[in-house]
């Protein structure tokens, strides 16, 4: 399937995270005696102003171009209110957090003289929150947080604003030995929290095993009392790798039978992306007597290795509606002791082929 406006949501986020920053660099640099030396205070309050507002463009483009998407289908509701998406729901709402508190910002340059600027400024304060939000929804939400560009992007820009808003706190202060004792200490606490809550983001992680073959590989060359990069420990004590999470493309095939009384659907797919494997989804409904009710009789998901046919992850549907399939399975084999959850998002066509795309996460037990 086409991936255009994934791609071009993207480039439409990263876009916006950079206008974002430029903003806040000027916000925090506007007053200081280093700003003043180069600009008059007036222009950097139109650039702060003028990049705000560019920004809450591209992070509408970038929300709202994904109405076109094919794989998920996605719609305004998904969009717009926190912890409905399919794809990383509680990443995904922070994203759509930060979206209506940028469009609170942006709205208070323009309301400023009714509000008084004693209020504004109190609600300037969260723009702080807004790109600590940003950051945080680019770096579990994206799928470029591995790439070296992307961590610097996300590492430079998060650097300079603490670095920034450091230098604007201790030149408000007063210039005395107990002053100095406070810049110190609240620079030093700035940035150790901020480093910790980049340690949490997994934007240090390396980089993950991308099949089936490849995990198992990888944890049957770790021993016993080594650590493995991005795992977690599986029933039996040992390391063993994992995805926290993976989106692919997913196609196969169907068939679906129906009657008065009963009906029936299997399903048996290929993934392709971070993780490769086939997915076989078998659903089996009878009409009870005496009843409008229908009774599931079958109602079966696997998660299979591609290379053997073994069973990964056995579960069952727990979603089944207007083409949006969600499954949730317990790992088997080499996964022993990890949950998983995989939701899709599927276009069957009538020679009996469908095609998609599928997200999951895996969770430790």
């Amino acid at each position: 399937m086409s991936h255009e406006y994934w791609y071009i949501s993207r480039a439409a986020g990263f876009t916006a995270y950079l206008l974002l920053f430029a903003s806040v660099v000027l916000g925090i640099a506007n007053g200081t005696r280093f700003a003043d030396r180069f600009f008059k205070r007036n222009n950097i309050f139109d650039m702060h102003r003028f990049t705000a507002l560019l920004s809450l463009f591209f992070v509408s483009f970038h929300v709202f171009v994904l109405l076109g998407d094919g794989y998920f289908h996605i719609g305004l509701t998904q969009l717009l209110v926190p912890f409905t998406s399919p794809y990383r729901p509680w990443q995904v709402a922070v994203g759509i957090f930060s979206f209506f508190t940028l469009i609170l910002i942006v709205a208070s340059f323009y309301v400023r003289k009714y509000i008084g600027y004693r209020a504004w400024r109190a609600l300037h304060f969260l723009t702080f929150a807004l790109f600590g939000g940003a950051t945080l929804h680019g770096i579990t939400s994206g799928t470029d947080t591995n790439m070296p560009w992307a961590q610097f992007i996300y590492l430079g820009c998060g650097a300079v604003v603490v670095l920034l808003t450091f230098y604007r706190v201790q030149y408000r202060m007063p210039d005395d030995s107990s002053a100095r004792t406070m810049r110190l200490f609240a620079g030093s606490a700035t940035a150790i929290t901020a480093l910790v809550l980049l340690l949490g983001t997994g934007l240090f992680s390396a980089a993950r095993p991308t099949t089936i073959a490849a995990v198992a590989d990888a944890g049957a060359s770790n021993p016993p009392d080594a650590p493995a990069s991005g795992s977690a420990a599986s029933a039996s004590g040992q390391p063993f790798p994992f995805l926290d999470s993976f989106d692919d493309d997913f196609n196969g095939t169907y068939v679906q039978s129906q009657d008065a009384s009963a009906s029936h659907l299997t399903l048996d797919g290929d993934t392709s992306g971070d993780l490769n494997a086939k997915i076989h989804i078998e659903l089996a409904t009878e009409a009870a007597a005496g009843s409008r009710r229908a009774n599931i009789t079958v109602n079966k998901a696997q998660m299979l290795d591609p290379a053997t046919g073994a069973v990964i992850c056995g579960g069952k549907l727990t979603q089944f509606d207007d083409g949006f399939v969600q499954i949730s399975c317990t790992g088997a084999g080499p996964y022993a002791g990890i949950d998983m959850t995989l939701s899709s998002r599927v276009e069957g066509n009538r020679d009996g082929t469908f095609s998609g795309a599928l997200s999951g996460s895996m969770q430790h037990e």
